[in-house]
């Protein structure tokens, strides 16, 4: 019996840990695929600039996710080693400078990535598509605000604290 108790404690404790990253995953490429859609809509793709578009938009995306990943760990960092406030001056600065250089490789990554589009698609839907992306994020974050209850929108309580 305690071996039976045991056995089902382990195949729990291994399992469930696979069964997160499974889930997390799996809302990852839906919203991969949200996206995808999305985009595809917005800029009015025809299947020849879809094909050409993109692998190149999600090399960059890969690149780009790199950085905000990096801007996440640093703030991150600071929180976790008790806040700005338990900084010194040194450490700020030091700090200040990555933020600084990540931004600086973030603006290159993007400003790479609408040159490399320049040949695949007209000025007007590399336009289009940063404003896509944007709608994107912001119908997500809607989403994600709407299942967590908050039946208010932002822009709503944004203006009602502005009238206050």
């Amino acid at each position: 019996m305690k071996h039976l108790l045991l056995s089902i404690f382990m195949l729990t404790v291994f399992i469930s840990p696979n069964t997160y990253a499974q889930k997390e995953k799996e809302k990852q490429d839906k919203i991969k695929s949200l996206k995808i859609g999305f985009i595809t809509q917005e800029l009015e793709l025809t299947t020849k600039e879809a094909q050409k578009f993109w692998p190149v938009y999600n090399k960059h995306q890969e690149l780009i996710r790199s950085y905000h990943d990096e801007n996440r760990k640093l703030r991150k960092n600071i929180r976790k080693n008790g806040g700005i406030d338990s900084m010194t001056n040194a450490e700020a600065e030091k700090t200040l400078n990555q933020f600084v250089l990540i931004d600086k490789d973030l603006k290159n990554a993007e400003a790479a990535m609408y040159k490399d589009m320049k040949p695949i698609l007209p000025a007007i839907k590399i336009l289009k598509l940063h404003s896509a992306e944007h709608g994107f994020n912001r119908k997500i974050l809607e989403e994600m605000r709407k299942r967590r209850g908050n039946s208010k929108d932002f822009r709503e309580d944004r203006k009602e604290i502005r009238q206050n």
